[in-house]
């Protein structure tokens, strides 16, 4: 939850204190208070409860989603259910004449209007989901483990990748490997500052998803070195997406700051084929020493 993006949310803001403030004018030029022995304080605890967590709801989506139709229509929806919450927890305090006897019995009607509004809200929600699960098939390979995902790439972190693998590896299925490191990161981050490091290393990890198969999977496997594990497929054509991939990275454009002047970058990478008579961990172990090793030659 991000609470800075309330101030994203200005608009709806004040549209959830005008309606408030409508239902407090409403009771308190229309009502009549109550003696407090008439007061059924039950009855204020279980609609003030109802009245408070819908109030955490509106605040819960504003601090959680960007600005747009949905995040309008479900605060407004829980606005106008909000309205006749409040209604009901004032009518335990005050009684209303005859001639005012009209707000009791339309008090229901926001909060229907509410649950049409809302309704309408989940149904664009669900869409959305769609949208974004069809982007997420790229990094989860048929599993999801938000708490696993690694909070600068937002791609998942290696014990995830190992245990899709092994699973891979445990099933017989051909699957090959793919390793890449960023050539002199270190240097970078030297230069350009962590914070510049970090957002290069998400721009990486975007241009990585968007050349994957829906059935790849990429993850950050230490540092500036990601692993992508490609199933079904031979280790010529693992070898040619790496030769892709790296060309594709050296010609990203990185601007750091407010600077014109691009930077260009390259990355180095290693394939193998995921076999079962050798470990996982031998395996990485060996990808991991080519991968040093060609460093020290480039050096």
């Amino acid at each position: 939850m991000d609470f800075s993006l309330l101030t994203r949310h200005r608009g709806l803001l004040a549209f959830v204190l005008l309606v408030l403030g409508l239902a407090v004018t409403l009771c308190v030029t229309n009502g009549q208070l109550k003696d407090i022995a008439d007061v059924e304080w039950l009855d204020v605890v279980g609609e003030g409860s109802i009245c408070l967590l819908t109030l955490c709801w509106i605040t819960a989506v504003m601090i959680s989603r960007p600005p747009g139709k949905v995040t309008a229509l479900l605060v407004a929806g829980l606005a106008f259910f909000n309205f006749s919450a409040m209604l009901d927890v004032f009518d335990e305090f005050t009684f209303y004449s005859d001639a005012a006897h009209w707000l009791s019995v339309v008090e229901s009607i926001p909060a229907a209007m509410g649950m049409v509004v809302m309704s309408v809200a989940l149904y664009w929600w669900h869409q959305e989901q769609l949208a974004l699960n069809k982007q997420l098939q790229r990094r989860e390979m048929w599993y999801r483990a938000h708490d696993q995902i690694d909070v600068i790439t937002q791609l998942y972190r290696a014990d995830y990748w190992r245990a899709r693998a092994m699973e891979l590896q445990e099933q017989g299925v051909k699957a090959a490997v793919v390793i890449l490191d960023i050539n002199d990161f270190s240097q970078f981050n030297l230069r350009y500052g962590h914070a510049e490091g970090d957002r290069f290393l998400k721009e990486i990890s975007q241009l990585i998803v968007m050349n994957l198969r829906a059935v790849d999977l990429a993850c950050r496997y230490a540092g500036d070195r990601f692993v992508i594990l490609m199933p079904e497929i031979a280790a010529e054509e693992a070898c040619e997406f790496a030769r892709q991939l790296e060309c594709s990275i050296r010609n990203v454009a990185f601007r750091s700051g407010g600077q014109t002047t691009a930077i260009f970058h390259s990355v180095r990478s290693v394939s193998a084929q995921l076999q079962q008579q050798v470990t996982l961990a031998e395996m990485m172990a060996g990808l991991n020493r080519q991968l040093d090793e060609t460093s020290r030659q480039a050096a």
